[in-house]
C-alpha cells in the first residue's frame, strides 16, 4: 500500500473520531466542541495530500464511503444506533460502488495507450 492511501485511510479515521467526537460533545462546552471541528480541518489537510496522487473520485468516494460505513458501525457500537437490515444493504452497496468507482478510475488511459498507434 503506497503512502498516499494510508494518508487517506488516516483522514478517514480522524475523521471518524470527529464525527463520533460531534455525537459524545453534543451537551459539552463550547471549547470542548471546537476539538471535533479542528479534527475535520485535519482530516480534510491529510485528504488533500492523498489527492496529490489518488484520482479526486476514487479519493473521495473512499473517504465519503468509508466515513458513512465507519460512522454507521459506530453509532451501532457506541450509542445505540440502530443498524437494521436495510441500513446494512445500504452501507453493502456502497462498499459496493467505492470497490466499482476504484477499478474504473486509472484504468480508461492504460486502454487508451493501448490504443493508440506506435
Amino acid at each position: 500500500m503506497s503512502f498516499h492511501w494510508l494518508i487517506l485511510l488516516a483522514a478517514i479515521a480522524v475523521e471518524l473520531v470527529a464525527t463520533s467526537a460531534l455525537k459524545a460533545f453534543v451537551a459539552a462546552p463550547v471549547l470542548v466542541a471546537v476539538l471535533p471541528l479542528a479534527l475535520i480541518g485535519l482530516s480534510f489537510a491529510l485528504l488533500s495530500v492523498a489527492l496529490r496522487v489518488i484520482p479526486m473520485a476514487v479519493a473521495y468516494a473512499v473517504w465519503e464511503g468509508l466515513g458513512i460505513v465507519g460512522i454507521a458501525l459506530i453509532g451501532h457500537a457506541f450509542f445505540a444506533e440502530h443498524l437494521t437490515v436495510p441500513r446494512m444493504l445500504a452501507l453493502a452497496l456502497i462498499i459496493g460502488g467505492i470497490v466499482l468507482l476504484e477499478r474504473g478510475v486509472g484504468h480508461e488511459a492504460a486502454r487508451e495507450d493501448e490504443r493508440r498507434p506506435v
